[in-house]
Order: structure tokens, then sequence, then C-alpha cells
């Protein structure tokens, strides 16, 4: 086989990824001169998707062996360079345009690139960053090796012990952490498989074991990923490439496990051996945090601001040196009554990775500092840099709706987004006829169509008397549309109280969410009658308690807590749930720190239904913040005491285990005394 001078051969394994190979090969193309697919088994149009790129597909069966199956392509490829990618991976256009000076460089053997994992599909949502090898010289000795995470590092290393591998400074785009989560979950069961059947062999195996319990951390199954982080630890050769980010991920783990003393002795240990690692200095930060030491916790987070980079050979959480760090700072602050920093970490983090809800987070505060709305907009935009589509939603987010209005009329041009939030300011400033003029100008074929109707509808409905918005709801043509059949309803029930010949039951239980939405919004805009209206057309004969209990439990999970606490006490005496009722009740009256409250609510659902796991649960938790805010007390007055500090590790710890059953029961845990 010749090979070619300054070649590329992009190398791939895959098997049904025609939702990611597009993507991938569509970023590479044009920048590599050869492609060469392993195809293991396809049962969808992957073949296809790789040849209309120009692949060589090579059909291989399958033998439970990445490394096989990676080295089948590269006894295949012809290009003086190999470059090995995923299919959930993408080359950013610097990457790919970078590519042939790479190569043309001499005397480098091997090149790493800087892999870059978002870990949520929302837009500009956090990532990690690690270092992985997938650039290397074609030559016949350089293999990959091992069943499970393929490396091929170590097969050039030991052909020339003196190769230069060199750091791009470039990076890949990997999407692999927002798959599907079926998806996801069976490609890591079958690596545990893979894993499980590697460590039969070498059980003490540091680097299998570090990623079987990588695997199992994923899963979520915390306790089996501690038992293999430890094993990899006792058998780690502290010079091996994966050494610092064990530390890290072990940490994390024991950190969600809640075992505070582990994680900071373990940290510690680690930061003996990298001290450069920041990720370290922020999960310390995190620890603190939890147990309510919030010096201990400011010191360990701005250590983590002070490194202007993360070593590219360190796995690093984007942020942690900047904009999530400068985040707890400002709730540190906060906490502390010191409103002037906090404002200045939250525009720190802001000027790292601005988001909605850092920018809100900022307005409260501003709002804390007596600002009025024009004040918070000039600080917006002066201090922040935020645009003015921003600074009229967050005008709007703070009920500053005169000043949103204000803002809203400067703009040069309108669209219907900014035409349906003028309306929603006008609807909340009880200008009605005003709301409906300017949601009337919204075309019925728009996206926000749905959104205008329903609008007009509450606009037309909040008026004293109220009015009839047939004819508005019968110039929409959306046949199919729940926002519709739902208006239909309701303008029926206002008009004459009659909505069963419009709907059965089992119609109006599939429309309960939208209803419950316009309910709440009627709630909110101070129409309670409207609302348990609404609910009393979904609870059918039920009566009024339940229809306290819908409207309530609906406010309660859109975060209306005091709405929701006064109209589910007021359900008590006639809804069906009654536990459940009692429980809600606890869990907006935990959200609104009514602590006391809260516990007594619990204990009553509890007593009402004893084998309601989520009842006994958030009892538990609630005890438990009470001991700790006793505990804090105590040690606000002897912070040497080390029972008091043995005290505070065991029962945030508690609570910590409490949270994750929480979670698992399907209920939101309440706020923590320090989260």
């Amino acid at each position: 086989m010749q090979i070619m001078e300054n070649t590329i051969s992009l190398c791939m394994i895959v098997r049904n990824e025609e939702r990611n190979l597009d993507r991938c090969l569509k970023s590479t193309y044009g920048w590599v001169d050869e492609i060469v697919i392993v195809d293991t088994g396809s049962t969808d149009t992957t073949p296809e998707i790789a040849r209309a790129y120009g692949a060589l597909v090579v059909h291989s069966k399958w033998e439970n062996d990445f490394s096989r199956a990676r080295n089948e392509g590269l006894r295949h490829a012809t290009g003086h360079w190999i470059v090995v990618l995923d299919a959930d991976e993408e080359l950013p256009l610097e990457t790919a345009q970078n590519l042939k000076v790479l190569a043309g460089t001499p005397d480098v053997e091997a090149w790493t690139f800087t892999l870059v994992s978002p870990v949520s599909s929302t837009e500009n949502g956090p990532s990690t960053r690690h270092l992985n090898l997938r650039m290397f010289r074609n030559r016949p000795a350089y293999r990959f090796e091992g069943a499970i995470h393929e490396q091929v590092k170590p097969a050039i290393l030991r052909e020339n012990c003196g190769a230069a591998i060199k750091h791009s400074n470039l990076s890949i785009m990997h999407y692999g952490y927002i798959r599907d989560f079926a998806e996801r979950r069976t490609k890591t069961l079958r690596n545990i498989s893979l894993l499980r059947e590697a460590l039969a062999k070498n059980p003490a195996d540091a680097f299998n074991n570090y990623n079987l319990a990588a695997s199992y951390h994923t899963l979520g199954d915390l306790e089996k990923a501690r038992d293999h982080y430890a094993v990899a630890l006792n058998h780690l050769d502290q010079g091996t490439g994966f050494a610092a980010v064990l530390y890290r991920n072990y940490g994390l783990c024991l950190y969600d496990l809640g075992e505070y003393n582990t994680v900071l002795d373990l940290a510690d240990k680690a930061l003996a051996l990298f001290p450069d690692y920041p990720d370290l200095y922020f999960l310390k930060g995190q620890v603190f945090w939890e147990l309510g030491m919030l010096p201990q916790a400011k010191v360990s987070f701005f250590k983590s601001t002070s490194f202007t980079h993360t070593p590219p050979d360190y796995t690093t959480t984007e942020g942690v040196t900047g904009y999530m760090a400068f985040e707890n700072l400002a709730e540190i602050h906060t906490r502390q009554g010191d409103l002037n920093e906090a404002v200045a970490c939250i525009v720190k983090a802001l000027a790292g990775k601005p988001s909605f809800r850092l920018f809100s987070r900022l307005c409260t505060l501003l709002q804390k500092q007596n600002q009025s709305g024009a004040e918070i907009a000039g600080f917006l935009e002066h201090k922040t840099g935020a645009d003015r589509w921003t600074v009229i939603q967050l005008l709007f987010y703070l009920q500053e709706y005169e000043e949103c209005l204000n803002r809203i009329d400067r703009e040069p041009s309108f669209n219907f987004e900014i035409s349906l939030l003028k309306a929603k300011c006008q609807i909340r400033l009880n200008r009605y006829a005003k709301a409906i003029e300017v949601l009337e100008d919204i075309a019925p074929d728009s996206p926000l169509a749905e959104d205008a109707l329903r609008q007009i509808c509450i606009a037309t409905w909040l008026q004293h008397p109220r009015k009839d918005a047939g004819e508005q709801i019968s110039g929409f043509d959306l046949p199919d549309s729940p926002v519709v059949a739902v208006c239909r309803v309701i303008n029926a029930l206002i008009l004459n109280g009659n909505h069963k010949h419009l709907f059965d039951v089992n119609q109006m239980k599939g429309l309960q969410n939208e209803a419950m939405d316009i309910a709440v919004e009627v709630l909110t805009l101070g129409d309670t009658d409207l609302a348990l209206a609404i609910g009393m057309m979904l609870s059918g004969p039920n009566g009024l308690g339940e229809a306290y209990y819908l409207v309530g439990r609906h406010a309660l999970a859109q975060g209306h807590y005091q709405k929701a606490k006064l109209l589910l006490e007021k359900a008590l005496d006639g809804c069906l749930e009654k536990a459940e009722a009692y429980y809600l009740i606890g869990t907006a009256c935990a959200k609104l720190n009514l602590n006391n409250r809260s516990l007594r609510y619990y204990l009553e659902a509890h007593h009402r239904s004893p084998g309601e796991e989520r009842y006994v649960a958030s009892v538990l938790e609630q005890l438990t913040n009470h001991c700790l805010a006793l505990i804090a007390s105590a040690i606000s007055l002897d912070d040497g005491d080390p029972d008091l500090r043995t005290a505070l590790f065991k029962l945030t710890s508690l609570r910590k285990k409490l949270y994750r059953l929480k979670e698992v029961l399907g209920c939101q845990p309440e706020p923590s005394a320090s989260a």
C-alpha cells in the first residue's frame, strides 16, 4: 500500500448513526483526502450517507472489540495521516481548516485535541472539555489497543519512546452527552458489559476500573461508581494520563453521595499532586457551600477564578474558572448581605457567558437595592452590554410594565414577538382594549398565533363585565389547536356555564394542561373566580374543593408558591386527595421558607398516608433542615467545637441522601438552608 505524503484519511467506525453521520462528514468534507468508514452492522441509511460523501464503506462484523474495528479502518487507509472521529462528533471550521497545517508540521508523530462535550441540549448550556489523541501518522505499528476505550498512544510510544505528541490547540465538538437518554443508556450498558469482561481477566486494571466507574456514574448508580473509582485509585500509577480526572470524577461522585469529609480529603490529596487544577478548588467550594461554611466556600471559589485557563491535559467543566464560580460567589455575598459585591460578581459571570438566567439574577439583586425599572435598564445597557430585546424581556420579568412599554415604543421596528409582549404588558396594566388592538395585528398563520389567541381571550374575559371572545376565536383557523378548543369551552362557560355539549370527560382531561395554564395565568392577573370556574369545569361532580386543588397544584408547579398555598389550604375541606393536598401545601411552605408550617403539613400528609414514601422523605428532610439550623446557630457561637463539625457533616450528608431519594421518588426536594 502506497502512503501519500501529508494526505489525511478520516477513519470512523459506525452503526446506525443516520441521525449524526451527515453532520460529522459535512464538517470534514473538503478538508480530508479520504474517508474510510467501518460499518459494524447498520440497519438504517448510515452506509448510504457515508457513500454520498465519497467514503469507502467497509462492512465488518462486530466482535465486541472497538480496537479491532478501529484497526480494520486503519488497514484500508492510504493517507499519510489518520484522523479519528465518532459519528456524534463534528469539526469546528477552525479545526478543519488547520488539519493540513498539522499534517505538514515536521517532527510530530501525533496531535491531541480538546473535545468539547455539551452536557445540556439548551442553547449556551454547560459543557466539559478533555484531551484526546485524534490525529497520528499512518504507520503499520500504530494500532489501537483495548476492547473498550481504545487507545493508540501506547503503541506510538512503544514504537518510538521519544515520539513528539503535541496539543493542537484546536477543538472537536462531541454531542454524545446530549443523545436521546434511552440511546445513551443502551450504549453505556454495552460499555459496562465490555468493561466487566475486561476486568474479569485483570480486576486490578486501574484504567478499566476508572471507565467502569464513569459508566456507572453516567447511569446514576453512584454506589457502584464509588466502589470502582476506589479500586482504580488504589491501583493507580500517578504518572498516567487519567490520574487527574480520576481524582476529579471520584470527588464528584462522593459529592453526589454526600460523603463530604471524604471529598475534602480526596481533593486535598489531589491538589498536592495537581495544584493547577481549578476543578478541584471548585469542588471544594461546592462542598463548603452545601455545608453552609460560607467563608471557606468563598475562598475556594475565588481560588478557582484565579486561573486564567485550565491546562489542556485536565478534564474540566467549562466555567469553573469563570462564570460558574462568579455566580456562586454572588450567592455567597448575597447570603452575607453584601449586595454590591454580589452584583459585581454576577456582572463578571455575565461577561464570561451571558444567559437570561444570569441576567434575571442580576435584575433581582438590583431590585433589592431599590433601583427603579429605568435605572435597572440603564445598568443593563451600560454595565453588561445587554441588547435592547433582552432589556425589554427582563423588564417584563421584573413586572416593570410601564418601563417595558416605554422601551418597546422606542423600538425602530416591530415583530410579532414584540407585539405579544407589548400586549401582555397592557393586560397587566388593565388596558384590555389596547392589548386586543395590538394582538389582532398578529397574523393567524404566525407561529405565535396560539399565544395571541390565548391573550386576546384573557383580555376579553377579564373585562367588567366579562365579554364574549367567540368572534376572535372563530377568526383563528386552527382546527387541531388545543388552545382554540380550550378557549372555545371556557368562552361557553363564561357566557352560559354550559360546556358539556362541547366536550366529553375524556376530551376535557386531554386538554387539562392547556386549561390549567390559562387558569393559573388569570389567577396571577387577579381573577380568582375565573380560575376556579375553569377548575370546576375540570373537576366535574367533585365540587369547589377539587377545583381549588387542581388550580393550586398547577400554580405550585409553575412556581406561584404563595397563591398555591392559599388555594390548596382552601381545598382541604372538599378535595379528593387530602393527603396529597397536605403534601403540596408543605412543599409550597418549604419554597416560601415557612419551615415550621411545612413540617406540620408534611406530618399530616404522612399521618393520612403512612405508606407514601414521598411524604416520609419530606418529613425527614424538614427535620434534618431544622437540626441543621440549630447546628449552624451553635457553630456561630463556637466554630471550633469538633462535635458540632461532625454533626454538621453527618446531617448535611443525610440531607443530600434524602434529596437523592426524593428525586428517585419523583418529587421536587425543598431548597436546603445553603442551596
